[in-house]
């Protein structure tokens, strides 16, 4: 329950800035901070890191007819159990770069070369959203809002600061 309490309070102390949020990572964690708390706790629950396999509460699959709220609990739980799987039999290789991008980009030179800044537009335009998924799993919801903090100012200054001729390449 700590876990979850210090969650809420780094959810609800976490900044998005206006420039980024339409992007689908910043939505998923607004519309996380938008739940009612009924929803919240099985959300938090499901995405929760796990160092050994935990069976769950809904793993029958037994759902009562018209009960949209526990249908779509259901769902969003195999959701979540199916991207644990996936995050499991990742490589350490995977996880230590899901965990240490933005910082080694934030070391990177102050001036990106076409090649660096093309990479980080297309992680951040098609595969922000994956990160998160991979990286929530991994080490909770806490971890991912660091690591994005760190990656919001490198957009900021890689993606929104850049000159018109070097987005356009992209």
């Amino acid at each position: 329950m700590e876990d979850f309490s210090s969650t809420l309070e780094a959810t609800s102390d976490w900044a998005i800035i206006s420039d980024l949020a339409s992007v689908p990572a910043f939505k998923v964690i607004q519309q996380f901070r938008s739940l009612p708390d009924f929803l919240m706790f099985p959300v938090f629950l499901a995405l929760r890191p796990q160092a050994h396999p935990t069976p769950t509460l809904l793993e029958g699959h037994r759902i009562l007819p018209d009960m949209e709220i526990i249908h779509a609990m259901t769902a969003f739980v195999i959701f979540a159990g199916e991207a644990r799987e996936r995050r499991r039999s990742a490589s350490d290789a995977f996880n230590y770069a899901c965990q240490n991008w933005a910082f080694h980009l934030a070391r990177a030179p102050n001036q990106w070369d076409n090649s660096l800044h093309h990479t980080f537009k297309v992680f951040w335009d098609r595969h922000l959203l994956s990160w998160l998924e991979a990286q929530w799993c991994l080490k909770g919801l806490q971890s991912c809002l660091g690591v994005l903090s760190k990656g919001q100012q490198l957009a900021k200054e890689h993606l929104f600061q850049a000159p018109e001729s070097s987005l356009s390449r992209v």
